[in-house]
């Protein structure tokens, strides 16, 4: 249910505008600028990136499941372009408070939360283990970053383990609480201690009576749920700060777009910079669509006049379309593409329509 609401959510706002690989590449969080940028125009950042395990057999099943169930229609003579039926809206909002939207942030923390829940998995299973003398376990992931983080952990919190164990237990039970009951037995029945194997995937989709799917992006939005409430609550939750602090970015933008804002910020022009990093012009310009979006102070205007802002505004609110084809073939001809994703990157706040 969950999947299948992620999806006719996504498609309900794209609004026809583009075709469903796009939610694909989104749900999969392929890094371009493109997929960024639509994910905030559409308001879809929320979904970007929480199921980057996603097989493009498994999406386009889906897609042709929801079809052949009348939730979704494909637009005449527009190829992998849907819309919603009637059906498919009516569905939506009737189901609207079981799909769990509100739990996902996966633009931001897309890079955080699963690190953040692998240290989590790692910590409760050495602790446990250890509480109870037990040295020899095999741990529950094999992922090389979380191992060493743990056991810099283990080493600065030796011979107080037993306190870190009861504040870990005290805390996440406080954030569990913030849950339905369900979501927050599903969450603790994934977790492993001493002799207590965590549930796979397939066996919480047995019990709970939900698919692999939906259990996958259920534990992908709990996460992200309990990191906006430790951000939102840090003096509550200081061992969960510690997990998080130095995974936190509060910048957004890639290496090499920060490299080219760097460049940029000592005045070298696009031309210059294309050529001191041997790129293409238009892989500078992406750079600069991608510093756009997530710098609030973006001097637009060093690239666009205000004239030329303006109609793109007033053919955006008249048109009600972000297809850069429609936009460009409606304003001067001298307005470039790049300039018209510039004041949509800006501008992505307020040219949302509807929501």
């Amino acid at each position: 249910m969950i999947f299948n609401g992620i999806i006719l959510t996504c498609v309900a706002k794209i609004q026809g505008e583009r075709t469903v690989s796009s939610i694909y590449h989104l749900l999969k969080g392929k890094k371009s600028i493109q997929t960024v940028q639509d994910a905030h125009i559409y308001r879809l950042d929320k979904f970007y990136c929480i199921y980057s395990i996603l097989t493009k057999e498994k999406f386009n099943r889906k897609i042709k499941k929801l079809t052949e169930s009348g939730l979704l229609n494909p637009v005449e003579n527009q190829n992998s372009i849907f819309q919603l039926s009637n059906r498919g809206v009516n569905w939506l909002e009737e189901h609207k408070d079981q799909l769990k939207i509100e739990y996902f942030n996966g633009l931001k923390y897309n890079e955080t939360a699963d690190i953040f829940y692998l240290r989590l998995l790692l910590l409760v299973q050495t602790l446990t283990n250890i509480k109870m003398r037990s040295f020899n376990f095999i741990p529950v992931t094999d992922n090389h970053a979380a191992e060493r983080w743990v056991k810099q952990m283990y080493r600065t919190m030796k011979n107080s383990e037993k306190n870190v164990t009861v504040a870990l237990y005290d805390e996440l039970l406080t954030i569990l609480k913030y849950l339905p009951d369900q979501d927050a037995t599903l969450f603790v029945d994934r977790l492993t201690g001493y002799k207590n194997i965590g549930l796979s995937t397939n066996q919480l989709s047995q019990k709970f009576n939900l698919t692999e799917e939906d259990v996958h992006l259920l534990l992908k939005g709990i996460v992200h749920r309990m990191i906006t409430l430790i951000y939102k609550e840090k003096e509550h939750f200081p061992l969960h700060v510690y997990m998080l602090k130095d995974l936190y970015k509060s910048n957004q933008i890639t290496q090499s777009a920060n490299k080219t804002n760097q460049l940029l910020e000592k005045g070298y022009s696009i031309d210059q910079i294309a050529a001191m990093r041997n790129l293409k012009t238009n892989t500078i310009h992406d750079h600069i669509v991608e510093i756009a979006l997530y710098n609030s102070e973006f001097p637009l205007n060093n690239y666009i006049s205000i004239n030329d802002q303006n109609e793109v505004i007033n053919v955006l609110n008249k048109e009600k379309s972000f297809k850069l084809k429609d936009i460009k073939n409606s304003v001067n001809v001298n307005i470039s593409y790049f300039q018209i994703r510039l004041v949509l990157a800006v501008n992505k706040k307020l040219l949302r329509i509807g929501d």
